[in-house]
């Protein structure tokens, strides 16, 4: 990685990586407190597989509308959009009276998300005319939304922090609720950044010219095709994910604190792997690369159940690494041949194909881990993985 390199990145896009870093801290304080905050309501693990079920299933349903929404009205207007609205759910969520009003808010939680999540790579594509620069950018961008290091580790202490001063105990719900609201604000705050987003017409056209003949008949046909690995991606971490928090606490006895220290670096492991594949990897051979890392993940995975709390760290370190090059590079593949008019469709349904897996994997995950604990639930992730890799090869072509 050079400066030039990084002298390079557009203005522009430099104020859609500072979104991303905003977004990334506060969504680190959900991924550390929200299983927390919920137990501390009375709530099982059973809740919390329902509602990132949810969540997926939101986005399954709006997400084709989502693609054409944002090719017809625009990036950067759908980003902004989708984050002030996703904040103010959040918010509402923290305080719904019941199980009830939890579960819708959860459920407008995943329509806002998926717009987001959607909208972001193609405002990115659009803010550079250089092929040869989009990897580093994308790296760039995995990485700060990775920023969750600073998040994480502020999110498992703020509790602690916040108890004394609102007289509560620090495993109380006011005191998650409160530090999950600083979350929010850093949401609503991440919207400033994308009103300072100028794409203009040069670059949509110069895009359009330099990529009319990248789009190929066979990828337009086959969306749903080529988002198969990401279906098997959801499916390994729909099983674990969700439920990470309480499974450092549960199968290694971890504190708060130290629960938000792990996750905080499993979010750097991500970005450097992010970061490191966009820069050195991004121009070769991406067939071979993106199917290797998501293979590559699953003996991580595995590692969680060796009975030394050590290597299982390194294991869970060892995942997030390895997706977060393999993420980076196959949106890149994605983008590459994918035209301008059609980033918003393209991204939704691939969108659609993870959420599928994620959510449905989730939902079985809450009712599987109560009985049967953790175990059957990391080998179906380190299968899913392995899987993924393995489709990744088969379905996209030696060009791509």
């Amino acid at each position: 990685m050079s400066m030039q390199s990084i002298r390079n990145v557009p203005r522009a896009a430099w104020f859609v990586l500072l979104h991303a870093v905003l977004f990334g801290l506060g969504i680190s304080f959900f991924d550390v407190l929200f299983n927390f905050f919920l137990v501390s309501r009375g709530f099982g693990s059973e809740l919390a597989g329902i509602l990132s079920t949810t969540m997926r299933v939101a986005g399954l349903i709006v997400g084709v509308p989502v693609g054409i929404l944002i090719d017809r009205y625009g990036s950067r207007r759908s980003l902004a959009i989708a984050m002030l609205f996703f904040a103010a759910t959040l918010t509402w969520q923290l305080y719904a009276p019941s199980v009830f009003w939890i579960i819708v808010t959860q459920f407008l939680n995943g329509c806002c998300a998926a717009l987001a999540m959607t909208a972001i790579m193609p405002l990115l594509t659009a803010t550079t005319d250089d092929e040869s620069q989009r990897g580093f950018i994308f790296g760039l961008n995995e990485a700060s939304i990775s920023i969750g290091l600073i998040g994480g580790i502020i999110a498992g202490w703020m509790p602690s922090v916040l108890a004394p001063m609102m007289q509560v105990d620090a495993q109380s719900m006011p005191a998650y609720r409160s530090a999950m609201l600083i979350g929010v604000g850093l949401f609503y705050l991440s919207i400033l950044p994308i009103l300072f987003v100028r794409v203009t017409e040069h670059h949509e056209e110069h895009a359009r010219d330099a990529e009319a003949n990248a789009g190929t008949p066979q990828l337009r046909r086959h969306f749903l095709l080529y988002g198969v690995p990401n279906l098997l991606m959801g499916l390994g971490g729909g099983a674990i994910i969700p439920f990470q928090s309480l499974l450092l606490r549960n199968q290694f006895g971890l504190p708060d604190q130290s629960v938000g220290v792990v996750i905080s670096f499993a979010e750097l492991a991500i970005g450097c792997g992010a970061l490191l594949s966009g820069h050195f990897l991004a121009k070769r051979r991406l067939r071979f690369w993106v199917a290797a890392l998501r293979a590559l993940a699953g003996p991580g995975v595995l590692l969680i159940l060796a009975p030394w709390q050590a290597l299982a760290i390194v294991g869970y370190l060892w995942r997030a690494f390895s997706l977060g090059m393999a993420v980076t590079l196959s949106d890149l593949q994605i983008m590459r041949f994918v035209k301008p008019k059609q980033r918003g469709v393209a991204m939704s349904m691939i969108t659609i194909m993870w959420s599928a897996g994620w959510g449905s994997a989730s939902l079985l995950s809450g009712f599987v881990q109560p009985v049967y604990g953790f175990a059957p639930l990391v080998w179906f992730a380190g299968a899913a993985y392995l899987c993924a890799g393995i489709a990744a090869w088969h379905i996209f072509k030696d060009e791509l």
